[in-house]
């Protein structure tokens, strides 16, 4: 009895504790486009997009004041897109990309720092 009562308790402690496990509002995800924006092997952004609605999807490039760099529209009647940024001529710092549509956003927050060169000298004695 005292084996089952225990059991009992914990299968009701877990089930609440999964129950209000969640994302939370500020977690929403667009419902009428889908947007996968990575790093590509050349220095540059790509932004796949996907669409379930036929609506304009518009990505926008901006840096850290808000201006726009660079904006790419997408038709009603594109379903899928794949975008390529080349960002070789922006200087270091933070830049946002934005995928928008019919009243949703998707940002994605990155930043750009150059490499320092390190000098190699080589000396050599005879």
């Amino acid at each position: 009895m005292k084996k089952s009562i225990k059991t009992l308790i914990c299968a009701l402690a877990l089930g609440t504790t999964v129950a209000f496990a969640g994302p939370g509002d500020n977690a929403k995800k667009p419902t009428t486009f889908g947007a996968v924006i990575y790093k590509n092997i050349d220095g540059g952004v790509n932004v796949n997009v996907e669409k379930s609605v036929a609506n304009y999807v518009a990505v926008l490039v901006t840096n850290a004041n808000g201006d726009l760099l660079a904006r790419q529209s997408i038709g009603k009647k594109e379903k899928k897109a794949c975008i390529k940024f080349n960002l070789q001529g922006l200087q270091d710092g933070a830049y946002k990309i934005s995928v928008v549509g019919k009243g949703e956003k998707m940002e994605k927050e990155f930043t750009i720092t150059s490499q320092e060169t390190v000098v190699e000298r080589m000396l050599t004695f005879e």
